[in-house]
C-alpha cells in the first residue's frame, strides 16, 4: 500500500479515562543536569530527556500494559510531562492509545487517541493499513545514543548553557518530524534527528 502524502495527526479523545499506577523515580533514575533542562517544579530533570536507557525501560513498562508486539506511531518527551508514547493496539491495528510515564515514574494509560487525516478537509477515514504504515518498533530507533546525541547538539549549538527541554519522534519515514529542542539563555536551538537518533542538522530561532 502506498503511504499517503498527507500527514496523519492524532488527538486525545476528550473525557477519556486513564488508569494510573504509582511509581518511583528510582526506577528510571534522575535526569542529567548537564544535558537536560530543569524540571519546571524545581525538581530533578526528567530522566527521559537525555537518558535512552530510561526511555527503553519505560517502553518495557508500557509494553507490559499494552500487549506485544509494541509498535508506536509517535513519541515525545518534555521536562514537565515526562514521556508520552502513542501505541498501536496489537489486536486492533486501527486503534491507538496514549501512555504517559511521568518524570517520577508514574505510568498512566491507556487513553484512546483519535487519528485524523489532514487530507480531504480532515474528514478522510484512517484505516488499519495506514496505521500499519505509520507504526514502528521503537527499540530499533537507537535510543541508546540519546545522551550522546544531546551532548553533540549542545556542542554544535555553540551555547554551553543549552539543555534539552523536549524531543519529538513522529516516525521513521523521511518526511516525519524528528526534533530535539534546546533551551539556552540567549537562544532556542533545534536539532533535526535522523531515524537512528543521530544528529542531522542544527537550526536556530
Amino acid at each position: 500500500m502506498e503511504r499517503r502524502s498527507v500527514v496523519i495527526v492524532s488527538l486525545l479523545l476528550a473525557g477519556c479515562s486513564a488508569m494510573s499506577s504509582g511509581g518511583s523515580g528510582s526506577a528510571y533514575g534522575s535526569g542529567d543536569p548537564t544535558l537536560a533542562a530543569p524540571n519546571l517544579a524545581n525538581g530533578p530533570p526528567s530522566p527521559f530527556l537525555a537518558d535512552g536507557r530510561a526511555v527503553l525501560r519505560a517502553l518495557d513498562a508500557i509494553e507490559a500494559r499494552s500487549g506485544r508486539p509494541l509498535r508506536v506511531v509517535s513519541m515525545n518527551s518534555d521536562r514537565a510531562t515526562g514521556l508520552v508514547v502513542e501505541v498501536q493496539e496489537p489486536y486492533e491495528h486501527v486503534d491507538v492509545d496514549s501512555y504517559t510515564v511521568a518524570p517520577d515514574g508514574t505510568l498512566s494509560g491507556p487513553a484512546p487517541v483519535k487519528l485524523v487525516s489532514l487530507g480531504s478537509g480532515g474528514n478522510a477515514p484512517v484505516t488499519a493499513a495506514e496505521v500499519d504504515l505509520e507504526a514502528f518498533d521503537p527499540r530499533t530507533v537507537g535510543f541508546e545514543r540519546l545522551a550522546r546525541t544531546v551532548h553533540e547538539a549542545i556542542v554544535k549549538s555553540g551555547f554551553p548553557d543549552a539543555r534539552v527541554s523536549e524531543w519529538q519522534f513522529d516516525g521513521i519515514h523521511p518526511d516525519d518530524r524528528r526534533y530535539l529542542y534546546l533551551e539556552a539563555a540567549r537562544a532556542r536551538p533545534v536539532a533535526t534527528l535522523r531515524r537512528d537518533m543521530t544528529l542531522a542538522k542544527m537550526q536556530f530561532s
